[in-house]
């Protein structure tokens, strides 16, 4: 990791600071969203992603390595949502 000069230090704040912007991303239409795997690189939207379902949650594999890109899961202590296989995700 570089070390940070004088100047980018002055920007380093908590995460409280981008709440405003991941609240705008966080309400947007998640199945219309572009996601690129980051096993093989095919990009394509959320709601085109196969879908292996559980009951209590959900996994969204790539339709063309299979990787895993998306988990989703509610439990007695929250949400959780793991995206490791996902390069990106575009709104």
């Amino acid at each position: 990791m570089d070390a940070m000069t004088g100047n980018e230090l002055d920007c380093v704040l908590d995460g409280n600071a981008a709440a405003g912007l991941l609240q705008q991303i966080f309400v947007l239409e998640i199945t219309a969203a572009q996601i690129e795997c980051d096993a093989c690189g095919f990009g394509g939207a959320v709601g085109s992603l196969p879908l292996y379902a559980a009951p209590m949650g959900a996994v969204l594999r790539c339709p063309h390595c299979e990787a895993t890109l998306m988990r989703a899961i509610q439990t007695p202590r929250g949400r959780w949502l793991e995206m490791k296989g996902t390069r990106c995700l575009r709104f």
